[in-house]
This record gives structure tokens, sequence and C-alpha cells, in this order.
């Protein structure tokens, strides 16, 4: 949705005016408003993947000033910071071959504990936690738009960014750092999709990104558009329109998986609320009829899981088995600090390394037993604030936003398992800025004295 900003008029202390500055004497939450609503901005220059941690470094800097080295913490940013701490540990073997993705990877562990910091210090109001929402909405709108334009045969060219135009010896280095920083598609005409012409990756690196991002934005913007009215509704209605159409563009058998779980998810969640029996029956009737025509229609479930798991895409079920197969070969030989990066598997594309292709096992493997057993209790702590809330909003007007964090969350724990997400940025700034909204919601609540108001009302309210 379009971003209004507020007046750039601050009133001070001693009863005059100065004009603000964005990201200068603007709240975080406004800041993070204003850097997702100009990602579009980002990813043509060919910056997206380099700036959020400039940004988020700078913001917290920024904080700590004005509040003069007073913070708190939550149990997820001491998660997030230790993580972030073990981190750096194998740098001492990291191969010279991977440094640059050492680097990218290790900043993108310390932008989270940043953001996750930000949030639960900065976010204080409802009006604050609706403008961070606001930011996630554009991130939404223009991965949307991106998708759908690809879709319909607008802006198929791959083109370079304006970092890469200024600097040609980008454009021929071979490492996945610089092409990710040079190379503009959004998306893919005839590679190895199946039932589509092309595979979709809008704003996103590749599909497989897009995926996981979607599935992050597809309840957040259904929410969105329950509580919003009038043309809001309509226009936030579109955009998830938009958002599915990515996701079934990626082409991505295990985020198919991850959407089915998460509306069987919501049908047994709304199956508690008895005043609506009706609607309940026909909306699980409805998911279960699906599936047993997919079953059926397949031949069965044995040829099910073979038509989609081993002849869907075969080359890419046989090169996962040889990167699983690689990546616990290679585990004993580090197993407390692990590798630093993924390994490059010989013959394979860089793509399909060792540690790769999935997120519990890139930990264990690049970060060793320890990394993963902090990992999880990162992500165990986001879901207890995530359930806590579920417990609280039953029967508060904030429950519809508690329920579609949680399905987000659940659809991407799935998604992940069949890959690792921290190398775009695009899928970590969605991810991040769901948890901060999971995060800093009761506090917002409590402190501004009323719940997140519905996206029509707070569009009135900017």
């Amino acid at each position: 949705m379009p971003i209004r900003l507020p007046s750039w008029v601050k009133q001070q202390a001693d009863g005059k005016t100065a004009r603000a500055i964005p990201f200068v004497s603007t709240p975080f939450s406004f800041d993070l408003m204003l850097f997702l609503g100009l990602w579009p901005l980002w990813w043509i220059l060919g910056v997206e993947q380099i700036l959020p941690p400039f940004f988020v470094a700078w913001e917290t800097v920024r904080y700590l000033w004005q509040a003069r080295g007073r913070f708190t913490v939550s149990a997820p940013v001491v998660w997030a910071g230790l993580l972030a701490l073990w981190w750096v540990v194998p740098a001492l073997w990291v191969d010279r071959e991977y440094v640059d993705i050492f680097l990218k990877e290790t900043a993108t562990a310390w932008s989270q504990v940043f953001l996750l910091f930000l949030f639960w210090n900065a976010v204080r109001t409802a009006r604050e936690w609706n403008q961070a929402a606001r930011g996630l909405t554009a991130l939404a709108t223009y991965l949307a738009l991106g998708g759908v334009l690809f879709a319909v045969g607008i802006g198929r060219e791959t083109i370079t960014s304006a970092l890469g135009i200024l600097v040609p010896s980008l454009r021929k280095a071979s490492s996945d750092f610089f092409a990710s920083i040079v190379i503009r598609r959004l998306g893919r005409v005839g590679t190895d999709s199946v039932f589509l012409p092309f595979r979709l990756t809008s704003l996103a690196l590749y599909p497989t990104y897009l995926s996981m991002a979607s599935l992050i934005l597809i309840p957040f913007t259904a929410w969105r558009t329950r509580e919003a009215k009038g043309r809001v509704r309509i226009l936030l209605g579109a955009v998830l329109v938009g958002l599915l159409v990515c996701l079934v563009g990626t082409e991505s058998r295990i985020a198919y998986l991850a959407l089915g779980v998460g509306l069987v998810a919501l049908a047994v969640y709304a199956s508690r609320s008895w005043r609506k029996p009706v609607r309940v029956a026909v909306f699980a009737g409805i998911v279960v009829l699906a599936l047993a025509a997919v079953v059926i229609g397949f031949g069965g479930p044995e040829r099910l899981w073979q038509a989609a798991v081993v002849e869907w895409r075969p080359g890419s079920f046989l090169v996962r088995l040889r990167v699983y197969e690689e990546t616990f070969r290679l585990l004993p030989e580090h197993p407390i600090a692990g590798w630093g990066t993924q390994v490059r598997i010989a013959g394979r594309a860089a793509s399909f390394s060792a540690g790769s292709h999935s997120s519990i096992l890139a930990m264990g493997f690049r970060h060793g037993l320890v990394g993963l057993a902090l990992y999880i209790g990162l992500w165990a702590s986001i879901w207890r604030e995530a359930i806590r809330g579920l417990k609280r909003g039953v029967a508060a007007r904030s429950a519809a936003f508690w329920v579609a964090a949680a399905i987000a969350l659940l659809g991407f724990n799935i998604r992940e398992l069949a890959d690792a997400w921290w190398w775009d940025q695009t899928v970590t700034m969605a991810v991040w800025t769901l948890w901060g909204l999971v995060l800093a919601a009761p506090a917002s609540i409590s402190v501004g004295g009323a719940e997140p108001p519905p996206a029509a009302e707070q569009e009135q309210r900017t």
C-alpha cells in the first residue's frame, strides 16, 4: 500500500519547531517503513543485499545514543545474540574461497540481533507498531507486483543493476555474492519449470526465496485485508492474489505443502469457535475433498509421492539427495562449530553445495551442534511469544493477527526444511519484521492503550 509520510515538522521542548530528517531524527519504526518502502529502489541500484546490515547498525547506534545506553533484552534477542557470537567461530578455518559468503552471512546474523533489539526497545506504541506493519505491507506489495508483471509477460528481460553498470568489473566476477548484486530479473523462462513456462523470482534472488517470502507475507496480507475497509481492502486483496500467483509461480513443492498445512491449521483453529459451525464444516470439507481429489487423481498415495517428489524436476530431486549425502559425510569433520559456510561439491553448481537446501542441516553443517541448538532456541523463543499472543487474543480484536502470524511461522518452518534462508535479504527482512511485530505487539498494545487498529483506521491516522 502507498506509504503516507507524516509531517516533517516536530515540536521541540522549547515550543519551537524543527524539520525531522529521515534516518536521523525520525523514529525507528518510521525509518523501517521508509526503508522497506524504498525496496524497489534498492533493488534497481543493486544494494538491497548490502544495505540492511548498515541500516540496522545505524538505527541501533542511534537508539542507544538517544536512550543514553539504557535498554532491555528479551529471550529472542538473547538467543539471536548468542547465535551471532557463535557464528564467527568458524572464521578461524573458513576456506578463503568462501570468505565473501561468510562475511555476508555473518553480517546477516548480527543484523538479526539488531533488528529484534530495536523492535523490543524502540517500538512501544500502537502508532509505531502500525508503521512497521505498513513497511511489511509495502514489501508484500512490491513482491506481488513484480511476480504478476513477469507472469503476464512484462519485464522478462534480465538487466544489470546500477551498481553493476557503474562498476563493470563486478559483472565479470564469478562469486555468488557479486552475482546477487549485479543481475536483476523478475523470473526465469523455460529453465526447470514443470507446469508453467517460467518460474517467478520477483524481487527475490531465486524462486525458492520468493516462495519463502510468500509464505510469510500471504497470511500477514490476509490479516491486513480482513481488517481493512473500502478501497484499501480491495487493494490489499489484489496484493494477496498477487502473492498467491508468486507462490504458485515458484513451482516449489514444499511451499505448496506448507500452504496446505497452514490452511488445515486455520481450519482446526477456527473449529474452536462453535458459533460458526456451518462455515467451519464447509471449509474443512473443502480442504479434505481437495486433498482426496489430488490423491485419487494421481492413483493413490504412492503414485502421488512418485509424481510430486521424484518425477517433478527429477534432476532437482537427485541433486538434493547428493547434497544431503555430502552434507552428512562432511558433518563429523567440524561437529561442534561447523564449517562456517557451505562447501562446493565437485561437478555441481555453487547453489548445490554441501550444507545447503535445509535450514536445519545448513545450520548444523555451517555452525555445528552448538549453532543448531542456538538456532532452535531462537525459533522456540519466537514461537513462545506467538503462542502467548494466541492465548491473549482469543477474545480480542488482535486474535486475527496472532492467527496469521502463527500460520506464517508454521508455513515458513515447513518450507525451511528444504532450503536455507539467510542469503537473500528480501527474505530476511520479511521474516525479521514479522518476528519484530510478534515481539512488540504486547508492549505496543499496553503502552498505546489500545490494540493495533485495523488497516483502514491506521491509514487514516497517518
